[in-house]
């Protein structure tokens, strides 16, 4: 496999896009078909559920090329041969078993976020429906000392995230995938995660992201460039993908 770098995964995800642009812009345009389906009433929900489940198995498609390249252009040929329907079929058991994962911890954390709120707010105030009461609740110093401690408990799982999602997307089937999901709340796999290699990968990455996310966020606004933002999210997308992969592989045994 190539030596694991930011530069090199997005290398590897520009020349996946490269390699066959129809396929990566037909995508696109299916991931954003169904985003908008979400607001259909009733039915919605089902779309809510699908987007995310296709868009993972889009991203592990890529990923499971990594570890056999060799050079870039091993990811473009491996991109012209790629048919649409492989691309959202061939991995989606993977795909459902790791969104389900993600899907319960965040739930989890939800619950006790909530529980541990509610422990800090004026209940009647929150039932009041009046929002000046509501924001004067919410702004109290337990409510926000509730709210920041959270805050850091998202924060360190996130520097683990990359790693866990790299054992997901290698995963290899829908229970594997399910069960390396918790991967997140063990300590045997943070520890796998103090290396040099890992460290540095991770916050070059977290850095390109962020400020990623706020240049698409910042053209989206224009109906111009909104086009160019919609394929900037998916190319972070294919790149978060490999990222991913590296991350596995610059863990501990």
């Amino acid at each position: 496999m190539i030596r694991p770098s930011n530069k090199e995964a997005i290398n590897l995800a520009a020349a996946f896009f490269k390699g066959n642009v129809s396929l990566n812009l037909a995508a696109i345009g299916i991931l954003i078909a169904i985003a908008l389906m979400k607001f259909i009433p009733i039915v919605g929900i089902i779309f809510a559920f699908a987007y995310p489940i296709l868009s993972f198995a889009v991203q592990i498609y890529v990923a499971r090329l990594v570890p056999q390249a060799q050079s870039a252009e091993d990811l473009s040929h491996a991109a012209e041969e790629t048919k649409l329907g492989d691309f959202f079929t061939r991995h989606l058991d993977i795909a459902a078993g790791g969104f389900l994962g993600f899907f319960l911890i965040l739930m989890i954390f939800s619950m006790l976020f909530f529980a541990a709120l509610s422990g800090s707010v004026n209940i009647q105030a929150m039932e009041s429906g009046n929002t000046e009461a509501m924001m004067a609740s919410i702004s109290t110093a337990g409510a926000m000392g509730t709210m920041f401690i959270f805050m850091l408990i998202a924060m360190f799982l996130g520097y683990f995230f990359p790693g866990v999602m790299g054992e997901v997307m290698l995963s290899e089937d829908f229970m594997s995938a399910f069960k390396k999901s918790f991967s997140l709340l063990l300590p045997s796999f943070w520890k796998r995660t103090f290396t040099k290699e890992y460290f540095l990968l991770i916050l070059v990455w977290s850095i390109i992201v962020f400020v990623a996310v706020l240049v698409f966020s910042w053209i989206a606004v224009s109906i111009f460039l909104l086009p160019v933002a919609l394929i900037g999210i998916y190319f972070l997308s294919l790149y978060n993908a490999v990222i991913y992969v590296f991350a596995k592989e610059s863990l501990k045994a």
